[in-house]
């Protein structure tokens, strides 16, 4: 098992309609796939979590995942 090293990235992963009803499938396929799931938000078919910056497109291969997309820092002004 080699260590990666590239940073991770926190991110946020939405499920197509297509698939949330296998919502636990897709996120056993994207922890598979290099994710750390931090939450699942089954409401909104959505995963956060973080994964290592080079294993962003294998989340995007994941069946089931409509886009994967880089999780911001928001800041109440």
């Amino acid at each position: 098992m080699s260590v990666s090293s590239s940073p991770s990235v926190a991110v946020v992963v939405s499920v197509a309609e297509s698939h949330r009803e296998r919502m636990a499938e897709v996120v056993a396929a994207l922890q598979a796939a290099g994710l750390t799931v931090a939450r699942q938000l089954l409401a909104l078919g959505q995963v956060t979590g973080s994964v290592p910056r080079e294993r962003l497109p294998e989340l995007e291969r994941v069946p089931g995942v409509a886009y994967v997309e880089l999780s911001g820092d928001y800041h109440a002004l």
